[in-house]
C-alpha cells in the first residue's frame, strides 16, 4: 500500500480509503474479484483513477487494506493472559462470532466468487496469517515435542480450516459443530 496507515490520517484520506473499501465489498456482492476493474471502482466511488493510485498499487492492495481494517475491528487481544490450552478456543470463538455477524454479506460475496478464486484465497491467506501471528506471540506454559512456532502454525491452520468450512465453503458449519470439530482436532495434541 502506498499510503502509510500507521501515521495520523487526514479526513480526506480516511474518507477516501473508507469509500474505496466500501465500494469494493459492495461490488464483490455482484461479481467476482477477477472481473472488477479499477476504472469501475473509481467510477462508483466518484474518484479519478489517479486518486486510487495515490493509495493503492492495484485491487489486491485495496483488498489487503480491507483485511487490515476488518482485523482492527475484531477483538483479538489479551491472549497472553489466557492459559495456552484455552487460547486456540477463545481465538476461534472470537473470530467465529465476528465473521458470523457478517455471514449474509459473506454468502452474497461467495455466490459470485469461487472457493478457489482470488477473493477466497486472499481471505484465507489473511485469516491464517493473523491467527498465526496472534498465537505465536503468546509463549507456551509447557514444552511441546514440536517447537512453539510449529504448534502455533498447526493451531492457526486448524482454526483457519474450520472457519473456512464455516463461512467460505458452501456446506457451512454452525458454531456448535465448529467448536466440536476444533475440540476433536486440537484436543488430542494438548
Amino acid at each position: 500500500m502506498k499510503y502509510d496507515t500507521n501515521k495520523k490520517m487526514t479526513k480526506f484520506a480516511e474518507r477516501t480509503l473508507k469509500e474505496f473499501a466500501k465500494i469494493l465489498f459492495w461490488t464483490l456482492k455482484t461479481k467476482p474479484l477477477e472481473k472488477i476493474t479499477i476504472n469501475e471502482l473509481c467510477e462508483k466511488a466518484n474518484y479519478p483513477r489517479a486518486t486510487f493510485y495515490n493509495y493503492f498499487d492495484d485491487i489486491n492492495d485495496l483488498l489487503n487494506y480491507c483485511w487490515q481494517r476488518i482485523a482492527s475491528d475484531m477483538v483479538v487481544d489479551n491472549y497472553d493472559s489466557l492459559t495456552p490450552e484455552k487460547r486456540p478456543y477463545i481465538l476461534f470463538e472470537r473470530c467465529y462470532d465476528y465473521l458470523n455477524g457478517y455471514r449474509d454479506n459473506i454468502e452474497k460475496i461467495m455466490t459470485h466468487n469461487t472457493n478457489d478464486g482470488r477473493f477466497a484465497e486472499s481471505l484465507r491467506k489473511y485469516i491464517r496469517q493473523q491467527i498465526y501471528t496472534i498465537l505465536v506471540t503468546c509463549p507456551p506454559s509447557k514444552k511441546y515435542q514440536l517447537s512453539y512456532d510449529q504448534m502455533s502454525e498447526h493451531y492457526a491452520n486448524t482454526i483457519h480450516m474450520i472457519l473456512d468450512w464455516s463461512f467460505i465453503r458452501k456446506n457451512q458449519m454452525d458454531k456448535e459443530e465448529a467448536m466440536e470439530a476444533l475440540r476433536y482436532l486440537i484436543g488430542g495434541i494438548q
